[in-house]
């Protein structure tokens, strides 16, 4: 009698883990009209016998509207720039706020996108549907496809932890020369965030080689808005890393 009740409650054990269903995420965004954000784009290499430079943009967005099917239509724009470089003996200073900068035809060149506001349309999953058009009109060499209230577009399908999606995560002003192709691994929720990582592979063409991006994102698990973003490689000319980070504008900058 002992040993039936032991394989029946083993069955029911069985049975009941197989009933159990697997915890999906949703990750399509869930944002407001009027919703606003102000995110840094910041690069910055280290370790480079060459030099170094970093560089940082600010850029504020709000929602203006959210569609029936949930469409955002949104306006961006770059409130600041800023630029240094010291490498191969050569220094540079950019500061949209300056007056002072060392590289005035870098500065003439950058200065025609700050605080001219430019409006895009993304789908619930961050899909660019209208490409970003700015209220001055700039030169054709410009332009703001790099710039998104979030930095990926989320799979349509409800995930569980593990799952893979793809995408050509390339900058649109070097993907006919260095396209970088990205996979994406939902890394699960905790403490009401939700984690993205990131392994990217950016082709080196015909002068240099391939090379390996790693990198994560972090989301708000209600909103979906970003909380923070990184991602690092190596560099080939000179050593060291670049790394590439998003984050919140914080006091000081």
């Amino acid at each position: 009698m002992k040993n039936i009740i032991i394989i029946a409650s083993a069955l029911f054990t069985i049975v009941s883990c197989e009933k159990k269903e697997v915890q999906k995420e949703n990750l399509s965004l869930n944002l407001q009209k009027g919703f606003e954000q102000t995110l840094i784009y910041s690069t910055s290499t280290t370790g480079n016998n060459n030099g170094g430079m970093n560089d940082a943009t600010e850029v504020k967005y709000i929602i203006d509207s959210v569609d029936k099917d949930s469409n955002y239509y949104v306006t961006g724009e770059i409130m600041r720039m800023t630029y240094n470089q010291k490498m191969f003996g050569e220094e540079i200073h950019f500061d949209s706020r300056e007056n002072t900068n060392s590289d005035e035809e870098f500065g003439d060149e950058f200065k025609p996108l700050i605080n001219n506001p430019f409006t895009f349309k993304i789908d619930k999953y961050g899909k660019i549907l209208e490409k970003q058009k700015f209220t001055k009109e700039i030169s054709g060499d410009l332009n703001a496809d790099q710039y998104n209230i979030i930095p990926v577009v989320f799979p349509h399908e409800a995930i569980e932890t593990g799952f893979t999606w793809k995408e050509d995560t390339s900058n649109p002003l070097t993907k006919s020369i260095m396209p970088v192709s990205s996979s994406f691994t939902y890394k699960g929720t905790k403490d009401n965030k939700i984690e993205v990582a990131l392994n990217s592979k950016m082709e080196g063409g015909a002068i240099m080689k391939d090379t390996d991006i790693e990198g994560k994102y972090i989301f708000d698990a209600k909103t979906k808005s970003l909380i923070s973003a990184e991602r690092n490689m190596p560099v080939q000319m000179g050593g060291g890393t670049a790394s590439f980070t998003i984050t919140p504008k914080a006091k000081g900058f």
